[in-house]
């Protein structure tokens, strides 16, 4: 499927923003294709992101995420899905700049909060996890995530809402 945008469109924003769920929903309604750059590094690196983490620790991972991001120069525009801390690199946050539209999915640390105490599959967030230094590490990546083109404030939308905020966002 040919995407009818022109530029790519980063989904940014700390864990359990919804960028996975709302970039699908995304890419349906622009008509464009749709990758979730942490299957990627699954699908470059086979294995998990918690084997990743475990093996080589969040450096490496990191570095996995860059070089997944330099690979897109040569693919058509898409909506893409980062992972949380992608934008803590300078680099990536001018790669992502140059490569297209970044989005920030803007969620309070309560709604963060409750949805990853649901989760099961994300590396920093374990049972034992203390949440004052998950919280500080949030806290921590703002100003890195208010560096985007678009902010979508997302606390009581539906992700379908989420992305229809994003599209009309794109073409004003």
């Amino acid at each position: 499927m040919q995407p009818e945008i022109t530029h790519n469109i980063f989904l940014t924003g700390f864990m359990g923003a919804g960028k996975s769920t709302v970039g699908k929903i995304l890419a349906d309604l622009l008509k464009c294709a749709y990758s979730d750059l942490d299957d990627m590094i699954v699908q470059r690196e086979k294995r998990t992101i918690a084997e990743i983490f475990a093996a080589e620790g969040e450096d490496y991972f990191r570095d996995c995420e860059t070089t997944v991001l330099q690979s897109l120069r040569s693919q058509p525009a898409a909506v893409y899905a980062t992972g949380g801390g992608l934008v803590v690199r300078d680099e990536n946050r001018r790669q992502m700049q140059i490569l297209g539209r970044v989005v920030y999915l803007k969620a309070s640390w309560p709604t963060l909060m409750n949805r990853l105490q649901q989760s099961t599959d994300r590396p920093l967030v374990t049972p034992e996890r203390d949440w004052h230094n998950l919280n500080q590490l949030w806290t921590k990546r703002q100003v890195f995530y208010e560096d985007a083109d678009i902010v979508v404030e997302t606390d009581g939308l539906t992700p379908l809402q989420v992305a229809q905020k994003i599209a009309s966002g794109l073409t004003s």
